[in-house]
């Protein structure tokens, strides 16, 4: 008993400066898109689009993601909305989306490359929440790991709707995106992410927005971070501007 004892003792003892030991070298986890981690994510969001309609929505996201194994990983996005304005509000759930993603990844690789699918279902509770489509988004990415804290990541995405509601406007789109990243040794990262979008669907017109985030390890199985979003440029306005605060767990 006593051996016993003075085992439990010695690792509450270790345990402080173990963990301390942790936090002074935590790494930044899931941030690359060659990361391959199961995780649970919790994204409120607020966007805001200055047209006559003044329209604004506040959205909550469920997004949690399971890795299958060292290439692949599955996942959803639940969002639960309320969008409108002064004179026509809605709220309740949104259209969801499932994904997979598949990768190409060793940590000794400067360059890696990806494959990723989107398929989102017309499931809004309301006209106002939802596209009322079937939407599709094929896309192709690589990353170069250009040093440990270092990263630069090149995405083409296709974005096209294939069924639902007759009544609803179809989507036909490309994206092309790019992201900068700065990761810190004491489990910090920034993000700087542009992207360039065309509307086949209504020739001639396109959008370029501007993207930062800005995130902190809590401990090894967590994560927090900010990030915001404006239209820069273009005669396409899906927004105008947005604020998304997200928590992450890690290895559940």
């Amino acid at each position: 008993m006593k051996k016993y004892l003075l085992l439990l003792c010695t690792v509450l003892w270790m345990a402080p400066a173990s963990w301390a030991q942790l936090q002074k070298n935590l790494q930044v986890l899931d941030i690359l898109p060659t990361e391959n981690i199961t995780s649970l994510e919790i994204k409120p969001r607020f966007k805001a689009k200055d047209d006559r309609d003044n329209n604004v929505s506040y959205t909550v996201e469920i997004k949690p993601s399971f890795k299958l194994n060292r290439h692949w990983k599955f996942g959803a996005e639940i969002p639960i909305a309320r969008q409108g304005n002064d004179t026509d509000t809605a709220k309740g759930l949104g259209d969801i989306m499932v994904s997979g993603t598949y990768v190409n990844y060793t940590p000794q690789k400067v360059f890696s490359y990806g494959l990723a699918m989107e398929l989102t279902a017309p499931t809004a509770t309301d006209r106002l929440l939802g596209d009322g489509k079937w939407v599709a988004e094929p896309e192709v990415f690589g990353v170069w790991e250009l040093s440990p804290n270092f990263f630069v990541e090149a995405e083409y995405r296709h974005i096209f709707s294939f069924a639902g509601s007759s009544g609803r406007d179809d989507t036909n789109e490309s994206r092309y995106r790019m992201i900068f990243g700065i990761t810190g040794n004491s489990g910090w990262w920034f993000e700087f992410d542009p992207r360039y979008t065309v509307d086949y669907q209504n020739p001639g017109e396109a959008e370029l927005i501007g993207e930062f985030e800005l995130g902190k390890m809590v401990n090894v199985g967590s994560s927090m971070y900010v990030r915001g979003g404006w239209h820069l440029a273009g005669n396409k306005y899906s927004y105008d501007w947005e604020m998304m605060l997200g928590f992450k767990i890690l290895y559940l």
